[in-house]
């Protein structure tokens, strides 16, 4: 069956981009090649000054020009003028899996109107060889939300939420350079009880880059803000020993892969009401 693009149209695809154009032919390729076609193609550019504006004039998409405010200012301004039902963030170097990668996932939040997210998993890639396809393990699948104070498993490459739960709830935290998801997860899910669903399916290609030292240290910034902007609501456990205690039991679940140590940690780290 041919889709044609409606005035609401399903997906409203928002691509950040400033200077991608090494990656920015094979994400908007990926795009084109999608056999589900009711959907818009957004692009936030940060005043390119590579061949990004070359690349992007050969594509019939939507192009915002905006002065480069910081990743989360540029996704807001993609929601300020998606019409979609359903919002998806493409990053610039990233792609979809393959061509009916929207098709299945239309399919799946049709059968599931109720929810307001989904997310699937992601194949991470270094640009040539394969690293993995989280999230893996079950526990990191969507079942035990709480798990979300501690470790942000939730994708955000892999995953498609509700343009009324972004109107709803306003966007990104614009005060974030890193870690805008896990900030709009913890809000959502923990806080305004929202439903989502794990689709198990490889839905992207997520190129993994390496971190400099400006990198990691936006990192520690940005949790560091998050755990204060949600105090003890959130993070009743503010004890330096407790963190590390936290980060070395969730590494040791995850690189083993025992979802049964992961399931005691959880009791009893995430669902005891302890205090420090």
């Amino acid at each position: 069956m041919v889709q044609t693009k409606s005035v609401t149209p399903f997906f409203s695809i928002i691509t950040c981009t400033k200077n991608s154009a090494k990656f920015l032919n094979t994400c908007l390729e990926s795009v084109k090649v999608q056999t589900f076609r009711d959907f818009e193609h957004i692009i936030v550019d940060g005043h390119s000054t590579d061949d990004s504006k070359q690349i992007l004039a050969k594509y019939s998409i939507n192009i915002i020009s905006t002065l480069p405010r910081g990743i989360a200012n540029a996704m807001n301004i993609g929601l300020g003028r998606a019409k979609g039902q359903y919002i998806y963030f493409l990053n610039s170097d990233d792609s979809f899996y393959d061509s009916s990668v929207l098709q299945k996932v239309h399919d799946y939040l049709v059968a599931h109107k109720d929810l307001d997210w989904a997310f699937g998993n992601i194949h991470e890639t270094d640009g040539v060889k394969t690293i993995g396809f989280p999230p893996k393990r079950k526990i990191f699948q969507g079942k035990h939300p709480t798990i979300l104070k501690f470790y942000n498993y939730i994708p955000h490459q892999a995953t498609f939420v509700k343009k009324s739960i972004f109107d709803k709830y306003s966007g990104f935290d614009e005060k974030l350079k890193r870690l805008q998801d896990w900030d709009f997860w913890l809000n959502l899910v923990l806080l305004k009880g929202g439903r989502g669903l794990y689709l198990p399916e490889p839905l992207f290609f997520y190129r993994v880059h390496k971190r400099g030292i400006t990198a990691r240290e936006d990192l520690a910034v940005a949790k560091s803000y998050i755990r204060q902007k949600y105090g003890r609501e959130l993070f009743p456990y503010n004890q330096p020993y407790y963190w590390r205690l936290k980060d070395v039991f969730l590494k040791i679940g995850y690189i083993t892969g025992t979802d049964a140590l992961l399931r005691r940690v959880k009791r009893f780290l995430f669902d005891r009401n302890r205090r420090g």
